[in-house]
């Protein structure tokens, strides 16, 4: 199956969920979730960019990762980041290791 009709079946993952729900005042909301998604996306750009990639919003469904060589996979949920940046980048990944976290607190914020 394509990545795109991949996730047509995803469904929205619990990171998702800083949308303010709203009927009265559905703009609202739409704008909340869009900044909310920028600032996690701009958080995950700190995490992979010293690995050579970059990250990006496919369409407010799901991420787009890419690599120096123009390579792109689709991660449907936030979940899928780790293993396709490991895939796109070559390295081993554990979010979660401070191996992984101290160098990327202590770099100078861009932008």
């Amino acid at each position: 199956m394509c990545e795109v009709c991949a996730i047509f079946g995803a469904g929205e993952h619990w990171s998702d969920f800083a949308r303010q729900r709203d009927d009265r005042f559905p703009f609202e909301d739409i704008l909340h979730y869009r900044a909310e998604r920028r600032r996690r996306i701009a958080m995950l750009n700190a995490l992979v960019q010293p690995l050579g990639l970059v990250c990006e919003d496919w369409d407010g469904e799901a991420l787009a990762l890419t690599d120096a060589r123009g390579r792109t996979k689709i991660a449907p949920t936030l979940g899928d980041v780790w293993p396709i940046a490991e895939s796109l980048s070559g390295r081993g990944i554990d979010p979660l290791s401070e191996d992984f976290i101290a160098p990327r607190r202590e770099a100078p914020a861009h932008g």
